[in-house]
């Protein structure tokens, strides 16, 4: 496991949670909920692959936080609303949860451009901020969103975070010194490359190519053989998993067979034995979850509950969820009392332990200490890198 800076350790949760709940939470997906309800809304394209995750991951959190002893003694239920299936809108789904006045928060967006769009909306620009909601995003990672609004956190670390760690991933355990980057043409590709070349440099490697690829258009062949000639070491691909696999397989016909690694967007490829021996980057890895009660007891009920290991999304997302619901334990509904809580967590309140390890905010509100996992795709099962410690 590689660490962002000043890694902490982590305090323990006790946090099993109960099974049979996931189907009234979908049910609420439209917004019913019974008087007195906590709602925590969640934020996503309901229409793109995977997002389903990060519904599974809130729902848990919704749960172990109505166990609660406090949320007992208040007689207060978490409960979560996902977007209906056929509204898309990032603007109009954040609209419809910050007019619910039982929504004490939102998980989400879970990408960034979305979240971007959101802003003005969570803030509540139109009200002078009278029904302004705190947003916790699970999973949205672009720099442009560090300190862009005062009631915008989340807990995954940023694209420049994840790809400093790769490179010293790349310079420190596979002793690379000359790297070719294959990055996709958009904030994201743009976002990792600035971040891993700096990083790679500073450790005294070489960037050898430097290429940016359109969808659709590039041909991989060529970009291949090119990589062939450079020389490179090691290959870093901030890019799709669709893309990733043509790319892979035009590595191969080329004959380079250099350690590949990708960012957290290349992650289906686990599910693809034939690029066994290709890694990524990611938050969070369920085969390598830190070493905590309240990381084993997500990993416990999940699995026990959808027979199959949790995701990063949906790891993310409870952490999210349960920020939001330990605020509202503390403070109360209030809004703004909310967001302040919350803007405090890891410095006038302890971090709270989680499933991807202690959750905090730095003062941009972005995620504090945060572990970077360097999975490798293998012939059967995806393994996971032994632990360097990572900068900025």
């Amino acid at each position: 496991m590689l660490r962002t800076p000043d890694p902490t350790r982590f305090t323990l949760l006790a946090a099993l949670v109960a099974a049979g709940s996931l189907g009234a939470c979908r049910a609420l997906a439209h917004g019913r909920h019974d008087a007195g309800d906590a709602v925590i809304g969640i934020a996503y394209n309901p229409q793109r692959a995977g997002m389903h995750e990060i519904a599974r991951g809130a729902a848990l959190a919704a749960e172990a936080l109505t166990r609660d002893s406090a949320a007992r003694a208040l007689g207060i239920r978490f409960v979560t609303h996902e977007p209906p299936r056929t509204v898309t809108s990032a603007v109009e789904i954040a609209q419809r949860l910050r007019d619910d006045p039982d929504v004490v928060g939102i998980v989400g967006d879970a990408e960034s451009g979305r979240t971007l769009d959101e802003i003005p909306v969570l803030e509540d620009l139109e009200h002078a901020g009278a029904r302004a909601v705190v947003a916790v995003s699970p999973t949205a990672t672009s720099t442009s969103l560090t300190g862009r609004s005062p009631w915008i956190f989340r807990v995954t670390p940023t694209d420049a975070a994840v790809s400093q760690a790769t490179a010293a991933y790349l310079s420190d355990s596979l002793g690379a010194r000359r790297a070719a980057v294959v990055y996709r043409n958009d904030s994201y590709g743009r976002d990792w490359t600035a971040a891993f070349v700096s990083a790679f440099r500073a450790r005294g490697g070489a960037v050898v190519q430097r290429d940016p690829y359109v969808t659709g258009i590039t041909e991989w062949d060529a970009i291949a053989a090119y990589t062939a000639r450079t020389g490179a070491d090691a290959i870093l691909f901030p890019g799709s998993a669709e893309d990733a696999a043509e790319f892979l397989s035009a590595l191969r016909r080329a004959g380079v067979r250099v350690p590949f690694v990708g960012g957290d967007a290349v992650a289906s490829l686990a599910e693809q034995t034939e690029f066994a021996g290709a890694r990524y980057a990611t938050p969070y890895s369920a085969d390598h979850a830190p070493r905590t009660a309240a990381a084993a007891a997500f990993v416990a009920a999940y699995t026990a509950r959808w027979h199959e290991p949790p995701t990063a999304r949906a790891a993310l997302a409870y952490d999210a969820a349960l920020v939001i619901g330990r605020a509202t334990l503390a403070v109360g509904r209030d809004r703004l009392r909310i967001r302040d809580w919350v803007a405090g967590v890891g410095s006038a309140t302890p971090a709270i332990p989680g499933a991807t390890g202690a959750i905090a905010f730095d003062r941009s509100h972005d995620a504090r200490d945060r572990s970077v996992a360097i999975v490798t795709v293998a012939g059967s099962a995806p393994a996971v890198a032994t632990a360097t410690e990572g900068a900025r």
